[in-house]
């Protein structure tokens, strides 16, 4: 295999390591364990730190010496579909059993259901070595702890968790669980279907409640990943269309994978266990061999109710939150595992007197594709982190509130402040992780050259893997619509905030004595401009001169009654554009945070020295974009709208003449 030998993917990583101790972990550890108070539990921080770092070496080790050795074995190795069910691929098995037997199937999961209640961010960090190792490997994993916290924070949501003390003692789902945990099973979110992907109000699976309470769902849901596992979390239609159009006719529905006698759900080796889903075949993937996608079909399947009607899509928006960040360290496993074979390919052979990595234009790439990975990696942590605290502080408001009001208001700030936090970056980091895994695996086999094309390398196998991963849990278009939404939206509802901002961003990147905060204000400033223009267009288009009146005065005029798939045009045509400034902009302000955050350590200048490449690299490409924006392709959008081209303007004539 090209990827060079490691005996420990977590200690052979410096700036994973880094991204690790830049936590602030007396914050998140205090509210892991304030849901449980075990008399075991974490009383500090540094304690717990420790305590991570010595799993995470253990799990390290693990993933570079019984997993990686084995990628080809992995790539070539498919699952077997046969009378309904579904066998994993030998290897995939032997891991799993292995990976079981380590305990990591609960790592997040409280102690009493036999799991370690360490944070999402460890099993997130352990999911980015996996990736690394192999990306079948770490696409099966994520849905064993990773569906059994979602069944967890359900049960808390719904109110169907027992207290005692304050302290959870037992839940809805606490059987399904402990079975996880176990490693006996796992689960799948299921959404997709035939005519429904990205959009889910055209969802056709539907769900009838019965006289007791329970549900019976109808219909097909295709390439659900880990689709053969007894836990299903399904979106479906309950309501009735004309009522509740759209996402609002949605629910999320609990689907076990096989039933008892009693009509109940059992486990699969129960006596009387029966199926209560139809596997209707798997999917032939051009990557990740191993993983198991399938098409499932439900007849009359016993369901139960998540929450309450109507709150599917809000639901499962929890979920998708959680699961784009994990894609995002996927992506980071599938950047590393390619810079490093490059590197170590380029190290090695010798062309026209020296190493490729003494060449010029291969030496640019990997220093490219270096700085992408630590840029994107610190982006990802600060996404995790706040995903994380804001998800837990909601928990406990809604679960053990503090009696005292005060206490209960500067709660909810705080969720507030890490939720928005994370909203902001969440689709900010799948999209440029998924862009970028395709991008620095397909500039890993150019490195390569015509070996990289053969499949002993091991380089093409990390092409093919990596493919999906701007395509799964919400493709990059529908991030990067995400982002243009609830950025407009921001500026739009309050313009005086965001003329404030112009006016100090341009200020600082003027008068700032600290060349990285200059340049990262820079930055800022490029993307605060790609969006005055888009709002302007926009704005112009729809309502003739608003584009020229003072950004104050926007918001009245803006409040009229507007057509999605016409008014916002421009917008929607620019948005992936927007997206990368916004992602490159974010991405230098962590950098040059850290940078700041260390100061007078001894990981001072490495760290000034990272985020002035970053800026060195992204400020030029940003002002290209920018100019991308300006230009406006207005050509395009008259043939897209059907609109009548408009006359050039003599200046115009002049300027093209």
């Amino acid at each position: 295999m090209a990827q060079p030998a490691s005996s420990n993917f977590f200690l052979d990583n410096d700036d994973l390591r880094f991204q690790l101790s830049r936590i602030d972990w007396d914050v998140l550890v205090d509210l892991q364990e304030r849901m449980f108070l075990d008399d075991d539990r974490f009383h500090t921080g540094r304690e717990a730190k420790a305590f991570y770092d010595e799993l995470l070496t253990s799990l390290g080790e693990f993933a570079a010496k019984e997993i990686a050795p084995f990628e080809r074995e992995l790539d070539e190795q498919h699952p077997h579909f046969h009378d309904g069910v579904v066998d994993d691929a030998p290897r995939l098995k032997k891991i799993f059993d292995a990976l079981a037997g380590l305990g990591t199937m609960g790592l997040t999961l409280p102690r009493r259901l036999g799991g370690l209640n360490a944070p999402n961010l460890i099993s997130n960090t352990l999911l980015e070595m996996l990736t690394r190792a192999d990306a079948s490997v770490a696409g099966h994993f994520g849905f064993y702890g990773g569906m059994a916290s979602a069944l967890m924070f359900y049960s808390a949501d719904e109110g169907s968790v027992t207290y005692e003390g304050g302290v959870p003692v037992k839940s809805r789902f606490d059987a399904e669980i402990s079975r996880i945990v176990a490693g006996k099973e796992w689960g799948a979110m299921v959404l997709t279907e035939p005519h429904a992907g990205s959009d889910l109000a055209r969802l056709r699976a539907h769900a009838l409640v019965q006289k007791d309470g329970s549900w019976r769902l109808n219909g097909q849901k295709i390439f659900i990943t880990a689709g053969h596992g007894e836990h299903h979390v399904v979106i479906a239609r309950s309501e009735d269309e004309g009522t509740h159009p759209g996402l609002k006719g949605l629910s999320l529905f609990y689907v076990p994978g096989h039933i008892g006698a009693n009509g109940k759900p059992c486990a699969k080796d129960a006596a009387d266990a029966r199926p209560n889903l139809i596997i209707g075949g798997i999917e032939h993937k051009m990557g990740q061999h191993s993983a198991v996608a399938a098409t499932i079909h439900y007849e009359n399947s016993y369901a139960e109710l998540i929450g309450q009607r109507g709150e599917g899509f809000r639901l499962m928006l929890v979920l998708m939150n959680n699961a784009r960040i994990i894609v995002a360290f996927e992506a980071l496993g599938t950047c590393e595992a390619a810079f490093r074979t490059a590197r170590a390919y380029a190290e090695e052979r010798v062309a026209m007197g020296k190493t490729l990595a003494r060449h010029e234009m291969i030496a640019d790439y990997l220093d490219e594709m270096d700085i992408v990975i630590r840029g994107l990696r610190a982006v990802t942590f600060e996404a995790a982190f706040h995903e994380e605290c804001g998800m837990r502080i909601k928990t406990i408001l809604k679960s053990n509130p503090p009696a005292n009001a005060d206490a209960r208001k500067d709660l909810d700030r705080k969720a507030k402040q890490h939720t928005d936090r994370s909203r902001v970056l969440t689709p900010l980091i799948k999209y440029w992780g998924g862009e970028e895994a395709v991008r620095q695996t397909r500039m890993c086999m150019q490195i390569l050259g015509g070996i990289g094309y053969i499949t002993e390398t091991g380089a093409e196998k990390l092409l093919r893997d990596a493919l999906v991963i701007p395509v799964y849990e919400g493709t990059s278009q529908i991030q990067a619509l995400m982002a243009l939404k609830d950025n407009l939206q921001a500026a739009i509802k309050n313009p005086a905030r965001f003329a404030r901002d112009i006016a100090e961003t341009r200020l600082l990147a003027l008068s700032s004595s600290d060349s990285l905060e200059k340049g990262a204000a820079r930055m800022k400033m490029i993307t605060l401009s790609a969006m005055q223009t888009i709002i302007s267009r926009v704005a112009a288009d729809k309502l003739g001169g608003v584009g020229k009146k003072p950004i104050g005065q926007w918001r009245a005029s803006l409040t009229k009654e507007w057509d999605p798939a016409v008014d916002f045009s421009f917008g929607l045509l620019h948005a992936e554009r927007l997206t990368k400034l916004l992602t490159w902009s974010h991405t230098a302000e962590v950098l040059v945070t850290q940078a700041r955050s260390v100061a007078g350590t001894a990981d001072a200048d490495e760290r000034t020295e990272i985020a002035q490449r970053f800026i060195e690299r992204f400020e030029p490409r940003s002002k290209g974009v920018l100019i991308e924006i300006e230009a406006t392709s207005g050509s395009l959008l008259q043939r897209l709208l059907g609109r009548s081209p408009k006359k050039a303007s003599s200046s115009s004539k002049a300027a093209a003449e």
